[in-house]
């Protein structure tokens, strides 16, 4: 492949759509990225931490960026002297993207300097390791920055998450839409945002209980994750409704994923400690496309629940997509 060398005019992936947030599965490895153009010593990093983590590696910055898009790592080792941008103006831009400022940048230098150690913390550094690399000091760097960055994460996940359901709350959900729906508008992307309600669902508890109903919400939760994509967004909106945020796609292809949901439903009903549950769900589903300009979440949302109430009025366990 062609080298390239790191370039400082291509700022690719800042302003990007905004994915959902998830934990980390069990046995997971860390994925370690070496940003450093010096084959030598890109080598030996690899070498030196193989054994205990996922090595990747870039030389230059169309490469930097394509390990970042396919899978963003958990930790980037960086060295400030690269070919045509300084590590400092790097670590910037990655600061810059919502999705990739959480991770940890160790720079791992031959610049010693006071202002150069402070200029790295300055730029979102987590730490700054001079050449020669010490091995075990390194290793206890990179663990110790892990260890703090899965503990924010952790603490990040619970803050935005439903403790029922495990589905987003209603602020996260404004959080991520209002990023998503700018994204979408910059690079004339569609978005359609989808209300949903449980019907009758007063009835399950009034029969079976509160602790049935419960287990109902998160049999729906589980349910509908079960059939969108993984970087559509739900979120429980309040009691038994739900909200689902379908980035870069049409009414037609957002119709055919709740219509999934409905049919996984039919052939799943909820068990619960005191009866098999069936239920049905009512949407109202609204598309960026279809709003004038200076569209705003409120004003999807409230399209979204316009055309609940209209599924809802008409008999329930239905799917109303526009307003005729």
């Amino acid at each position: 492949n062609a080298k390239y060398g790191f370039t400082s005019c291509l700022d690719i992936h800042t302003g990007a759509a905004m994915t959902p947030i998830t934990a980390q599965p069990a046995g997971h490895t860390p994925r370690v990225l070496i940003a450093d153009d010096s084959e030598v010593e890109t080598i030996y990093l690899q070498a030196l931490l193989a054994k205990e983590f996922n090595v990747v590696a870039a030389d230059n910055l169309i490469e930097f960026w394509a390990q970042m898009a396919e899978e963003a790592p958990d930790l980037i080792l960086m060295d400030v002297m690269l070919r045509e941008i300084s590590g400092f103006e790097l670590a910037k831009q990655v600061k810059r993207n919502s999705e990739y400022s959480p991770i940890p940048i160790i720079f791992v230098t031959s610049l010693d300097s006071a202002q150069d150690i402070e200029t790295g913390f300055e730029v979102g550094g987590h730490d700054y390791v001079t050449k020669p690399v010490m091995q075990r000091e390194l290793k206890a760097r990179m663990r110790a920055a892990l260890r703090l960055k899965n503990l924010e994460h952790e603490l990040r996940l619970r803050s935005v998450t439903d403790y029922l359901t495990g589905a987003y709350n209603r602020r996260y959900f404004y959080e991520a839409v209002e990023s998503n729906l700018s994204y979408a508008q910059r690079m004339r992307r569609n978005l359609c945002i989808a209300m949903l309600d449980i019907d009758f669902f007063k009835k399950v508890n009034d029969l079976h209980g509160h602790e049935a109903g419960d287990t109902v919400l998160q049999h729906f939760t589980q349910t509908i994750r079960g059939q969108i994509r993984k970087y559509d967004i739900l979120a429980r909106f309040g009691g038994e409704e739900f909200v689902i945020q379908f980035f870069d796609c049409t009414i037609a292809k957002s119709l055919e994923l709740l219509n999934r949901i409905h049919n996984a439903l039919e052939k799943t009903p909820c068990l619960t400690s005191a009866a098999r549950i069936s239920y049905t769900f009512s949407a109202g589903l609204a598309s960026l496309d279809e709003v004038a300009e200076g569209a705003t979440v409120e004003k999807l949302v409230e399209l979204a629940d316009k055309r609940l109430y209209a599924a809802k009025n008409a008999g329930r366990n239905r799917i109303v997509s526009s307003d005729g």
